[in-house]
């Protein structure tokens, strides 16, 4: 019995020299104190990190004239196939969301964007937070 009210002793003397410590440094030290006390996890258990995804894109036209269509294609990794992907366009400062999109098949896609108006179409392929660069398209 006096070897476990050792042990105990000893227990919390280091927990709270390591808490003190933590005091001192901002906090840096209670990390390594909660973490000597623990037994370190399996190898098999450890997270990984999330793959990000990244979406590419490619016009066939980058000249067309009103109401015909140009086709976007480009590859879509860190994404499962039949992901749904949606266009945008840079419009009064901010983006907006067309009436086209497609969904992933072997990491790759296409889908046709007919441009009605006339001007600098500046088009990109977004999936969630995760978007394509831009692609410009004049339309006369």
């Amino acid at each position: 019995m006096t070897a476990i009210a050792k042990t105990r002793r000893f227990r919390m003397a280091a927990i709270g020299t390591a808490c003190a410590a933590a005091l001192l440094a901002g906090g840096a030290g209670a990390t390594v104190a909660a973490a000597a006390d623990q037994p370190a996890a399996p190898a098999s258990h450890t997270a990984t990190p999330p793959h990000k995804a990244r979406i590419t894109v490619t016009s066939n036209k980058h000249s067309v004239k009103a109401k015909e269509t140009v086709r976007l294609t480009g590859s879509a990794t860190g994404l499962k196939d039949g992901e749904k992907l949606t266009v945008q366009h840079y419009k009064n400062g901010k983006w907006t969301t067309l009436h086209s999109s497609t969904t992933v098949r072997k990491h790759l896609y296409s889908t046709d964007v007919k441009l009605n108006e006339k001007g600098t179409w500046k088009l990109r392929v977004v999936h969630g937070g995760t978007h394509s660069a831009t692609t410009t398209v004049k339309v006369s």
